[in-house]
Order: C-alpha cells, then structure tokens, then sequence
C-alpha cells in the first residue's frame, strides 16, 4: 500500500485505542522490515522510479510526436465513420442471439484429470470461462490456469494445419500416410512402434488405446508428463499392493499435516480440496482446523499454515520419520508398535515433533497426514501409515483405482525411448505428451534420438523444440475446439464439447490415435459418443435425447464411484522406512518446483500468466533463484544479483530473489522458463532461467551438491506490489483464535463506526446497494481473481518492461504481507480493488467530473469525459485506480479481438481504469429483471472474481437484502474497513485473518 499524500496525515497506528495488545508489525519486503533508507527516498515520489520514462527504446523527442500525432488521428477518426465489415448470418442458429451471451457445459484435464467448466460464449466466440458448480471436481470455481485458458485460444502463434518436414500437407494425406504405415507394422505385431501420451482420464482415449494394443501386440504405449505424480502412485503401491488414488475431506478434519504438500493449488482435485478448506476454517463456530506444513518453499499452503517449518526438502522425510517415532513412543499409538524401537528421533525439532505428534494423536480419526508428490514413494507410504494407525484412513481418506490410462510417466520413460530410437528400434512415434525435448532429463538426448525416428508424429499446439526434430507436425486442437470425455478422481464422467470450430484445422488426441486403432475414418465426435452408445446400451433417440442432457448439465449421472478398500501392507512400508538414510545432508540443497504459472512450461506463451505475479515472490514475467535471507547472506548475494548456479557439471546463471520464510542451505528454481518469448518485440527474447537444464532423473526435485557463486553483471526480473510502506497503518488483519475468542464483542472496533466527516452521509434508498466483502481467514491468495478480473473487463497486458517500471495494469491485485522475522514470517494475502467509498476522496478532485458516484453506492467511471490529469489517483488512499498510460493494444489481431468481451469498453490511451464491481453484469441482470417484471436477484449476481474464488472467500451483493451473504459479513465481529480513520465508508468490507495455532508452540 503506498503512502498517503499530504492531505492525509498519517495516524500513529501502533498503539490504537481499542486494539488492546498489539499484533506483530507487518510488512512488505525485507527492505522495509529493516527501515532501509531508500524507502524514505521513494515514499517522497507518487510512483516508483522509471514509471514516467517513456518506453525503451524511444527518446523524449520522439514520444511526443508519437504522441501528437495519435491525438490528431484521433481528432480525424471522429470526424468520419470508420470502415466496418458486416458478415450476416445466411442462417442463423436458433440458439444464437445477436447480443444476447450463451453458456455451455464442457471440462478440461489440467492434472490428467477432469474439472468442469462453463464457457461464455458470444455469437460461436468463447470469451470467458467460469467453473461448472455441478462437477465434483470445481464446485463453480476455477483457478488462474482455466481463466487464461482463452489466451492459447485466439494465439495467432498456434501451428497452423499439417506439415510433414516443414512442407504443408493436408489431414487426408497424414491419414493416408499413417494407415500405410500402420498396415505395415501390423505384419510384425507393431514391433517399431511407440506412443507417448499425456495423461489422461478419457474413456474413449483407454479404449482406442486397447484397440492399439490389441492390433499390436508389440507396441509400446507409455504416458509422460514432466511434473509426473508416480512417486504417489508408486507410494500407494508400497503401502497397498497396488497405485490408488487418495481423496481427502478436508472440510472434517480438525489436524492436517502437510509434508511439502502444497494440496491446495496442485493437485487434480486442487479446487475441490481448497474449498472444503476453507470451510473448515471458520472462527465464527468457535472450532476451527489446524494445518501445519513442513517445507522449503513458501507455498500456497504454507502461507494458509498455522504452523510452518521451513526445511530443506531431503530433511521433510527425517521430519515426518521423527513424528512417526514420537506417536510410537510417547503417545504409544496402536498400529505403530513395532517402530518403538528405532532411532527416529530428531533432537533439533524435538519441540516441533513432540507437540505435531500429540496434535495428530489426541484428533485421532480426525487428524489427517498428506505427503507432497515431490517427495519420494516411501514418504507416501508413511503417509498412508500414519492415516492408518490415527484412523482416519476409510473416515475422511477416500481410496480410488486410477483413472488414468498409466501411472507410471516419469523421465524413466524418456529414457528408454531415446535408447531405443538411437538404436534404431523405433519407427513410428507418435507423440501427444508436451515437449518431451524440452522438459527431458539431463543425460537424455531426446532430440537427436526424435530425429532419428522415420515416421515422428508430434501433435503440438505451438512450434517448440520437439516439434524442430519430428517429421510429422499436426496442430493441436484447443480444449474449447475440442470434442472428447474425461473422468474426475471419483470417476465422475464429462463430455468435453467444443465451443468453436478448429481455427487452424486442429486436431484432437483421438483423431491422431485413430488410424492406429482401425478407426481413421471416424471423427473425435463420433468416436466419443460411440463409446457412450455403447457404455449405456442406449441407441436412437432415446441416446441422443440423454447426451444432449450430459452435454447441458456437463456431467454424466451415476458414473462416480463410492472408492476402492484396501489393506495396508505393514511390512512393505516398516521395509521402506528401515531402508531410510538417516545421514542429514551437507552443504547447498537444490530444490525444483513446479512452475505456479507455467506448469513444465506448456504455458509460457500466455501473457496472462507471464504478467500475472507470484502469490508469495510478486515476480511476474520470470524466475529466479529464491535462497533464505541468512543463506544469501552467507553467500555475499543480494536482490537482482546473478548467481552461477552449478550441479553435477552442469549450471546456469540466475538473477537472486531473496524471499523471507525459506530454507536456509537451500536455493530453489522454478520448472517452465527460460525459453524465447516473442510478443511484441521484433527480437524474441528469453524470459527466466531454464531449470530443466539442472535436472536429473535420479533427482528430478531435489538433490545435495549444488555449488552456488556470484557471477558478474546484474539480473532482470519484475516484481510488483513489493515496494513502498504501509507506513504503520493497519491494513491485512491477523489474529489468533485465542485473542479473537476474548475480544470478540469488541474486536477491531476503532475500525468500524462512523467517522467525522463534512459531508452530507450517503443515503440508501434505492432498493439494491451493492457491496463486496472479503475473508481474509479464506483468501488462500492464489490469484484466480485477478486473472478472472483481466478476463471479464478486457484489462491489457502491459509487458515485462512496463512492470518494471510499476505500471501493471490490474484492477484487483492480491498484495502480500508478512509478520514477523524476515527467517520466520507468517504470511497474510489481501485481495485490493477499488473500495466504492461512500465519501470517495477520488470524486471531488476531479475537474472533468469523470468519477461519479450511483445512487446504489457505485464509484463510477466515465471514460469519454477523463482527460488524464490522474488527480483521482493521487486522492486514492488505496491506490487501485490504473493510468492507461500507453496504447497496450498496438498490434492485437482480428483474431485475438474476438475474446474481448463485447459488454465491457476496450479503453484507449490517456484514461483511468478501476474496478467496477462488474457493473455490466448487474446492468445485464436489470435488463432481465425489467423485461420479467421483477426485481433483480442478488443473490444469484455475481461479480468475476466472486464467482471464481475457489474458497468463497469473496462475496457480493446488496446490503438490502439482510440475508445475504455479504450482508452477513457485513455484521461479521471480524470486519472492518481498509483505513477507516480517513472516513471514506468503504463498501468493501474486510475480515480479519484468524489462526489456529498450537499453544505449546505458540506460547512453548
């Protein structure tokens, strides 16, 4: 939060009255945590250093003309009707109406696994992508990957139709090619032949699979995904005799231990997961869940943690093993006799261990171990161990046969491939899983061994390195282009249905496994609704009227499963626990993390996702190496310095990002970057560091013997919302349930009430007074709404310099906070949008009156009066109104247009941009209320990012309507207004954050 001008003094804050004891100061980067002097220096200046240099590149002399001479076109442009070209339907579709939106059912596999989807569309054009609330999986949320999945969409960079060796070809001609060659290995039982799949949950993909098998005895079909989940499959094969998958209810347990689990952004039942969370983590029942995390990397779940520890990740499993020994020994645990005897004990973390244990052990059957799928297959089956003895293993733990096509999908495979085709022994590949080149092991020469394959298929969405050593290319076909079907954990069946035609000829995944199952004759669409046929028994019209039911509901009745039983193999897992080396590692640890935007990388060319900032490092546009405080300390590195980073001979130089709360000995490095990025520049230039460069298939996480030492220059990278100060002033609230307990009559009261003021108090008399309200106690700060945001109001990606320069364009951003030691922080996120202050400072400083405010509490904006004198935005104490100060837009194609969102104004150059509250969306309602005579429903009106929070943590609606769910929070014990000493009634409420700690750690 950046200072206030001078027409707000700022209040002494430490001690306010009313606030009793006071809460640990928070802050925003190590720099102001230390008082460092440059942020006296910046908190002189409105805007961070740079942000009024014009782009680079691009002298003074030079921006003004730019710039006159876009104002006289623009003066010319309104004297004369623009150039428009009108295609009229022939035949318009009977459930298409111009200007009226439609939505369809659909679901894509972001994990192997399927999620639910709603799809906005306008005239057969996707602009926006919500969650489908009747799918187990997403529960009417999404996350920040679904929101940007329109962005691959209308990429103009997409491959475009069918090329063998660089030349074009046509579908019919591949088809012809590929029955030829399938013909031949028929002969030989598919001897030479290989697929390498993603992996998927598809019913009819496993069955054209069994086809392939069936017609070739000898083929290899093997699946591969870079951020592979066999260490949890093979773990559950130790401890059950067979890979499973684990469901768990987190809305019941009351003790969760999570060892390096970051289980509520990853996983493929991530949304479901963080959303029964979040319900179990409601102070206003007086009972509420208590998580602790054992990690290296601050992670999602590690911010939402009421105990963290911060390890090196070899010393999570020693961690858990010391658990196991003190719920063996102390608390004489039945199932777990037999581990009385050994040493499992860990002096330096006896208090942690001796107080999680004694946690797990008095919750019981209600207490809840969950292991990370970084973390090797013996810590899994430890986890299943520890589920089991507690009793919660059958209660709130869920058992599943996988439904995926294969488990295993490790570097293993890539390994085995590139043998066999340097060796000749492969002649036909096909390849679906993503840029195996890429993402492959060191060691594993992918591409030479690719090139030496006759017959390459590679079904790609963009050009990449593996496309460069395959001899077939076929455009990939995007999810929302997509006909085909998939399955949740639970088994839970949906049909993917596309929302537009292919844009370049795509290609599904079935198409391309077709002419080897004897079925290339057949479309993805027919090959799906074949395999339902069959499936129900059903034919004729009776079928086709239930298929169109599951294409409307977007799930398929009664095919979810109730789970699997199984027994737990005790000495199986007592063997793997005995094997342990217990010998701690020395020196630097390197640590490899999946990437938070970018996955292994298949989201790259997404701006959404480059621009959007990290929940815990705010970087944007890039990676770095993320080393604890005291450690780059040790190594004389500093914020932006480049650092070698050397392992096992190999190495790269990375700029240093030092983030509080990591562990020490440790550097970590994201998966995904480091490869070339075009966008807007006429050179393409390179974004991050490339970590699969460090990667090894005996270590592809975690591993000792990274060397790390300065190098010469300085890095690059962007962070936003990581400056300024909060000056003292109470902003992101965080308490213990403890304290709320006993002040909770009247708890933040000094920020609650009216204020003095010399306006005239704002009155409600019109019937809907909109409002929002945030739970911080739910806000895990993933930052889906942000992309949410972006996506409903047309927001521009403003570019890596432009972030730099601290001009990110978002109408919401998640900030970040931190209490406490820069080695020991707890971690609070807030969502901050424009506040619809009821006396909003922004209004009477306008000259132009281009900021109004509704008689329904709305701060609005008129775009065609702003003149851009950014006077509002000096006012604004909560600085969420964005100058457009640069045409965002110069190059965007006809295609790319036509994900805008036809409700919301595209903005020009030289105007203010806020939040509205999604005011298109409640006109949009109004408009259907008047012509159904009847009052809008506010309770089903949603904003973006109230209807894309997985954890519900944002509501809004009307003040009026007193059972209402933001009424309710309204009245909450626990809100309170962002700087309410100035007065301005914001119509954004906040709740204060509440934890849950242990008092043997908190208090000792």
């Amino acid at each position: 939060m950046p200072p206030l001008t001078d027409r707000y003094p700022l209040p002494v804050l430490q001690d306010p009255p009313g606030a009793g004891d006071a809460r640990p100061r928070a802050w925003r980067s190590l720099e102001e945590l230390q008082n460092a002097p440059e942020l006296a220096r910046a908190a002189a200046h409105e805007f961070p250093p740079g942000a009024t240099e014009p782009p680079r590149g691009l002298d003074r002399r030079r921006f003004l003309q730019l710039a006159g001479t876009t104002a006289a076109l623009a003066g010319l442009a309104a004297c004369k009707k623009p150039a428009e070209k009108v295609m009229p339907y022939t035949h318009q579709p009977a459930d298409v109406k111009p200007g009226i939106p439609n939505a369809y059912a659909t679901a894509w596999e972001p994990e192997g696994y399927g999620a639910g989807l709603v799809v906005t569309s306008w005239e057969g054009r996707p602009t926006k992508v919500e969650g489908n609330p009747d799918h187990p999986a997403s529960l009417g949320a999404t996350n920040h990957l679904a929101q940007a999945l329109l962005v691959d969409l209308y990429d103009t960079t997409r491959v475009r139709g069918v090329k063998q060796r660089g030349t074009p070809r046509s579908f019919k001609e591949y088809l012809q090619e590929q029955t030829r060659h399938a013909s031949q290995l028929e002969a030989s039982g598919g001897e030479g032949l290989w697929l390498l799949l993603e992996p998927s949950a598809s019913p009819t993909r496993r069955e054209l699979v069994e086809r392939i098998r069936q017609r070739f005895p000898k083929a290899r079909v093997e699946t591969y995904h870079a951020l592979s989940r066999e260490n949890a499959y093979e773990g559950a094969r130790l401890a059950f005799g067979r890979p499973l998958e684990t469901r768990v209810r987190y809305d019941e347990a009351r003790v969760v231990l999570s060892l390096d689990a970051d289980f509520l952004t990853q996983g493929p039942n991530a949304l479901r997961e963080a959303r029964e969370f979040s319900r179990s983590r409601r102070p206003e029942r007086g009972e509420m869940s208590r998580l602790y995390v054992a990690e290296a990397h601050y992670s999602v779940t590690g911010m939402n943690a009421d105990h963290r520890f911060r390890m090196k990740p070899s010393e999570v499993e020693r961690f858990a093993l010391a658990v196991l020994g003190e719920l063996a020994r102390a608390q004489q645990l039945p199932g777990l006799e037999r581990y009385r005897e050994l040493e499992l004990g860990w002096p330096e973390k006896a208090r942690e261990v001796r107080a999680v244990a004694g946690d797990l052990a008095r919750t019981g059957e209600r207490a809840v171990v969950v292991a990370g799928e970084r973390q090797p297959p013996r810590m899994h089956a430890l986890a299943h161990l520890l589920n089991t003895a507690l009793g919660s293993q059958g209660r709130l733990i869920t058992l599943y046969e996988p439904g995926v096509e294969a488990v295993r999908s490790g570097p293993e495979v890539l390994r085995e491939l590139s043998e066999a085709a340097s060796a000749g022994r492969v002649d036909t590949l096909v390849v679906t899983a993503f840029n195996p080149v890429y993402t492959a092991p060191v060691g594993v020469t992918l591409g030479a061994a690719l090139s030496a394959v006759p017959n390459a298929v590679y079904l790609a969405l963009r050009e990449d390195e593996t496309s460069k050593h395959s001899a077939w290319v076929l455009p990939a076909a995007h999810v929302l282009e997509s006909w085909g079907d998939t399955r949740a954990v639970d088994w839970t069946a949906s049909i993917l249905q596309p929302l537009i035609e292919p844009l370049f000829q795509g290609l599904t995944e079935l198409d391309v496994l077709s002419p080897f199952a004897g079925v290339a004759e057949q479309t993805s669409h027919q090959l799906v609704k074949a395999h339902w046929q069959r499936s129900t028994g059903k034919s004729g019209p009776t079928f086709d009227d239930t298929w169109d039911q599951w294409l409307a509901v977007g799930t398929i009745p009664g095919t979810q499963t109730q789970g699997t039983p199984a027994t737990l193999d005790t000495g199986a897992v007592e063997e793997s626990i005995r094997s342990f080396a217990r010998k701690p590692w020395q020196g630097l640890e390197l640590n490899l993390l999946p990437g938070y935007k970018m996955r292994d990388g298949r989201y790259f060319h997404n701006a959404w996702l480059q621009e959007l900032p990290d929940p815990l490092t705010m970087l944007s546009w890039s990676n770095a190496a993320l080393l604890s405080p005291r450690t780059a300390e040790r190594l004389s590195l500093k914020p932006r310095d480049k650092v070698k980073l050397t392992f096992r001979g190999r190495w790269v130089e990375a700029p240093v990002y030092v983030l509080p709360g990591h562990a020490d000995d440790t550097v970590s490095l994201e998966l995904g970057w480091g490869r070339e990025w075009s966008g807007s520049a006429d050179e393409p230039e390179v974004h991050g560091v490339n970590a699969y460069l460090l990667r090894h298939g005996d270590a592809p996480w975690f591993a000792e013997g990274l060397q790390a030492e300065k190098s010469e220059g300085r890095g690059r990278y962007a962070t936003s919302q990581d400056h300024w100060s909060m000056e003292g002033r109470e902003i992101a609230l965080q308490d213990t349930l403890e304290t709320f307990e006993k002040k909770k009559p009247e708890y933040l009261e000094h920020l609650k009430g009216p204020e003095e003021k010399l306006y005239e108090p704002f009155k409600y008399g019109e019937p809907y007074q909109w409002a929002m309200a945030v739970d911080l106690n739910r806000c895990i700060g993933c930052g889906a709404c942000t992309v949410a945001c972006q996506a409903e109001n047309n927001i521009p990606v403003v570019g890596r310099e432009q972030m730099e320069r601290g001009r990110e364009m978002y109408w919401l951003r998640v900030d970040r906070y931190f209490e406490g030691s820069s080695e020991e922080p707890k971690a609070i996120p807030q969502p901050m949008m424009c506040q619809h202050c009821e006396a909003a400072p922004c209004e009477y400083v306008c000259p132009v009156n281009a900021t109004v405010h509704s008689d329904e509490g709305l701060n609005e904006m008129v775009y065609n009066r702003c003149v851009g004198t950014r006077y509002c935005s000096n006012n604004c104490p909560y600085k969420v109104r964005r100058f457009n100060y640069l045409d965002y837009r110069p190059k965007v194609t006809e295609l790319e247009k036509l994900g805008f969102n036809p409700d919301v104004t595209v903005r020009m150059r030289g105007v203010m941009e806020k939040c509205t509250y999604c005011v298109q969306r409640i006109e949009r309602a109004r408009i259907e209320a008047r012509k159904e005579r009847r009052l809008i429903d506010t309770q089903s009106l949603q904003s973006a990012c109230a209807q894309v929070c997985p954890t519900e943590a944002i509501v809004f609606g009307s003040l009026h309507a007193k059972d209402s769910e933001v009424a309710k929070r309204h009245e909450d014990p626990r809100h309170y207004a962002v700087l309410h000493e100035l007065g301005t009634k914001p119509r954004t409420a906040y709740l204060a954050r509440i934890k849950n700690p242990n008092p043997e750690l908190e208090h000792g």
